[in-house]
């Protein structure tokens, strides 16, 4: 496991051994500033020679992979997963401020027209993704000497590719041939059979109209298919086959592509004016792939795909992954309801603590650890899942053991990755 090091005048400094961590420790000539992730500071005058350190974000609607490569080596490695209530939460707002003022003012003249939009304005969900995408950046450039910053704005690009002079039937050719539409088609049917919804094997792609029956190449006209349904479909059409649905579904905009499509320009433009334009670089999803899978190797993860973004150009077969993977959950920082009920006059019932806890701590209960996602005066809480949200189980408080509590804004705990999960290994989407 990797030690965070920082200088005496607080500046990140290269991760160091364990051991020489707790020499340092013992002797008195460091101190811990930081326990997730380990974070040391010292105490006597160094050099502030540090390697290049390489950060790459794989942008994402729910879930944000960040990663530091420094000398084909992961320095840090974790998963941000981003709120998806805030719609939610604003709706549910603007339903007690329209009751509110329908009792309190209703003379109160609608201002609802009165507001403009600044440029580059985004909704409040996708702002506050892309500002926990840049706060996941600024958090990794605390513990690490951060010289260059390598953003995935896109799985594909349909308007330009990398390089401008190609044309025509170039496009088709070369070695990241098929990356670019295959990406597209993953992430449009959920990287699974559209007949059968099975996953986890190799899929292919399939005509929905048959270019036998006149059916085109266009990205509406495919879908991914398992060999078995795909030779039983032969030269059917969806509905012939059975599956009118396929066709409605092969029509549906891209929800997730469209947010990452939005956030994009926020998140770039907010890094080049914290770190300077000269050290953040895009590129795209259908060269990461092609990168994790032809050069690396590595299984498909968030993380994973953001190592492959911040190896760049210098690629190597020997990555050095690291064993833990850390896991950042964005929670919102308080509650803001003032009354309960729809014409209730009394404020709300719920302290900041119930029977000494408060929501979003990191508990360890059974073996298990979660964070504390619904309390009760009597009765148990309810304990979600870090990574992914989901109720785990419903334990009395006094079952609890704390491990940390939310701060800054997210919940960050770690996961040591098991071997398999660090030898597993990609195969081509050929």
């Amino acid at each position: 496991m990797k030690v965070y090091v920082l200088s005496r005048q607080r500046t990140s400094l290269m991760p160091t051994t364990e051991r020489r961590a707790r020499l340092w420790l013992k002797a008195g000539r460091a101190r811990v500033v930081r326990r997730e992730p380990f974070t040391i500071q010292l105490q006597f005058d160094t050099t502030t020679y540090t390697q290049p350190v390489t950060v790459g974000v794989d942008t994402g609607s729910q879930t944000v992979g960040v990663a530091a490569v420094a000398n084909a080596a992961v320095l840090y490695q974790a998963e941000v997963h981003l709120r998806t209530d805030v719609s939610l939460k604003l709706s549910q707002r603007r339903r007690y401020r329209r009751s509110r003022r329908s009792r309190k003012t209703r003379y109160r003249a609608a201002r609802f027209a009165n507001r403009c939009r600044t440029p580059g304005w985004l909704s409040p969900s996708l702002h506050a993704k892309a500002e926990a995408t840049v706060k996941a950046v600024c958090f990794v450039a605390r513990i690490v000497p951060v010289g260059q910053i390598n953003v995935e704005i896109g799985s594909f690009d349909s308007q330009k590719m990398q390089h401008p002079e190609i044309a025509g039937i170039q496009y088709q050719q070369g070695t990241i041939q098929g990356y670019q539409l295959r990406e597209y088609l993953l992430q449009k049917w959920q990287r699974r059979c559209a007949y059968c919804r099975a996953s986890g094997f190799p899929l292919q792609i399939d005509h929905i109209v048959p270019r036998a029956r006149g059916g085109s190449d266009r990205a509406s006209n495919l879908a991914l298919a398992c060999e078995a349904c795909n030779q039983r479909k032969g030269s059917q059409t969806a509905s012939e086959f059975g599956f009118s649905d396929v066709q409605a579904q092969a029509k549906v905009p891209l929800q997730v592509a469209a947010h990452v499509s939005s956030i994009k320009t926020a998140v770039v433009s907010h890094l080049a004016e914290r770190f300077g334009s000269d050290r953040v670089s895009v590129t795209y999803g259908y060269e990461t792939k092609y990168k994790r899978i032809q050069v690396l190797g590595l299984p498909k993860s968030h993380t994973n795909d953001a190592i492959a973004i911040a190896m760049g150009s210098e690629l190597s077969e020997d990555v050095k992954s690291l064993s833990v993977l850390f896991h950042l959950r964005c929670v919102p920082r308080g509650n803001y309801q003032l009354f309960n009920g729809k014409r209730a006059e009394h404020r709300v019932w719920a302290p900041r603590k119930v029977k000494g806890w408060k929501l979003y701590e990191v508990v360890a209960v059974k073996g298990q650890v979660g964070y504390i996602g619904g309390r009760r005066l009597k009765g148990s809480f309810v304990i979600k899942d870090v990574a992914t949200g989901k109720t785990i189980l419903e334990v009395a408080p006094s079952k609890l053991q704390r491990l940390t509590r939310s701060a800054e804004g997210w919940m960050l705990t770690r996961r040591h990755l098991t071997a398999p999960e660090q030898e597993e290994r990609a195969s081509s989407p050929a």
